[in-house]
C-alpha cells in the first residue's frame, strides 16, 4: 500500500484535531508506511512540508499526503498542488469549496452529510474516530458526583448551571486542557458538556465531539447539548440526558438524580465498538485500499460532472450584502 504523509499544522495536541488525527496516524501505522510533515515553517526541528516535497525520490512510490486542518485547507492544496491528497474533516463551517479531485474523510454522519451536499461530486468516506475506552483495572471508586471542563464549555454551564450544583454534590471543574481525562471519566458519576455556544461563535460546527463519548465508555451519566456530530451517537433518555432542558431548576434537578441513580447509562460494548482502534483501522485499510484505484482510475483526468454549486455559490459581493443585511437586521 502506498505510504501516507500526515501534514501537521503544529505540534500541539490540544487544538484543531490534532490530537484525533495523531490516533489516525497511529492506526495507519498498522497496514502501511507513515510519516509526519509540518506546513507551519515555525516548527523547530522537524519536517517541514516544503523540505519532504523537495526531497521525494523519483521512482519511488508516490505518497499520499492526508490533511485536516480546517483553516489551512485552502493553501495547503495550493502547496501540494500535483500530488494525491486526502481531506480529513473533523468539522464544518471554514468555508472553502473542495475540488472534486480531493476525497473527503469525514469523521462524522453529521460532517459526511454536510460534504454529500456541499461535494456531490467528491468521494466521500466515513471513518469515526477512535476513542479511549481502555478499562480501568481494578475496583472503581467514583468520588467525583459531577465533572465539568471549562474548554469549549457554554457561559450557561460555567456561570449558571455550575454554581447552582456546587453546595449540593461532589463537583470538579477541570480549567483547560487536560492530557488524560479517562483518569478522570473513571472517577466521576455525571459528565457535563456543552459545547453549542463555543461553536457559535467560532463559526463552525462539532465535528464529533470525543469528551461526551470517552465519558460513556467510562460508566458516566453524560449530560450534553446536541448540536451537530454530537447527535451521531447521543439518545437522550436512553444513553444520555440533554441539557439545558426548560430551566435551570430543571437541569440541576435531573443532574442530582442522575447521581444518586447513576441513569442513564449506555449500553456497553455495543455503542463503544465502532470507535475501537481495531474496528477503525480495520475501516481505515478498506478506505485506503479503494483510495489508491480511485487516484490510480483518476490521474491525469478531469470531472465532467456539472457543479451544482457553481451557479449557486453566492459572489463576494453578494455575500458581503447579505452581511450587511444581517448587521443591518
Amino acid at each position: 500500500m502506498r505510504p501516507l504523509i500526515f501534514v501537521f499544522p503544529n505540534t500541539s495536541l490540544d487544538i484543531g484535531g490534532n490530537s484525533a488525527q495523531v490516533r489516525f496516524m497511529e492506526a495507519c501505522a498498522r497496514f502501511t508506511q507513515v510519516r509526519i510533515a509540518y506546513s507551519d515553517s515555525s516548527v523547530p526541528d522537524q519536517p517541514r512540508l516544503e523540505d519532504v516535497l523537495a526531497q521525494e525520490p523519483r521512482g519511488h512510490v508516490a505518497p499520499i499526503y492526508v490533511i485536516h486542518w480546517g483553516p489551512a485547507v485552502a493553501g495547503l492544496l495550493r502547496r501540494l498542488e500535483g500530488q494525491d491528497v486526502v481531506y480529513f474533516a473533523h468539522s464544518t463551517g471554514w468555508g472553502m469549496a473542495l475540488p472534486p479531485k480531493v476525497p473527503i474523510l469525514c469523521v462524522s454522519r453529521n460532517t459526511l452529510a454536510y460534504w454529500g451536499r456541499h461535494a456531490p461530486n467528491s468521494y466521500l468516506a466515513y471513518v469515526p474516530n477512535i476513542i479511549d475506552c481502555d478499562p480501568a483495572p481494578g475496583e472503581i471508586v467514583r468520588d467525583v458526583d459531577v465533572l465539568v471542563q471549562t474548554r469549549k464549555s457554554s457561559p450557561y454551564l460555567l456561570d449558571r448551571l455550575v454554581p447552582a450544583l456546587r453546595d449540593r454534590c461532589r463537583l470538579t471543574l477541570l480549567d483547560g486542557w487536560v492530557d488524560d481525562l479517562s483518569a478522570w471519566f473513571r472517577r466521576s458519576k455525571v459528565y457535563l458538556y456543552d459545547s453549542l455556544e463555543h461553536w457559535i461563535d467560532v463559526g463552525a460546527t462539532e465535528g464529533f465531539g470525543l469528551p461526551p463519548l470517552e465519558a460513556m465508555a467510562h460508566g458516566c451519566v453524560v449530560f450534553s447539548s446536541l448540536n451537530d456530530a454530537l447527535a451521531d451517537y447521543l439518545d437522550p433518555g436512553f444513553n444520555c440526558r440533554k441539557l439545558r432542558v426548560f430551566s435551570l431548576e430543571n437541569d440541576v434537578t435531573a443532574i442530582l438524580s442522575a447521581v444518586e441513580r447513576r441513569a442513564p447509562l449506555a449500553a456497553m460494548p455495543a455503542l463503544v465498538e465502532p470507535y475501537t482502534l481495531s474496528a477503525v483501522s480495520h475501516r481505515l485499510q478498506q478506505t485506503f485500499a479503494d483510495l489508491e484505484g480511485y487516484f490510480s482510475s483518476t490521474a491525469g483526468s478531469v470531472s465532467d460532472i456539472a457543479d451544482l454549486w457553481a451557479e449557486r455559490r453566492p459572489s463576494p459581493l453578494q455575500r458581503a450584502r447579505r452581511a450587511i443585511r444581517v448587521l443591518a437586521g
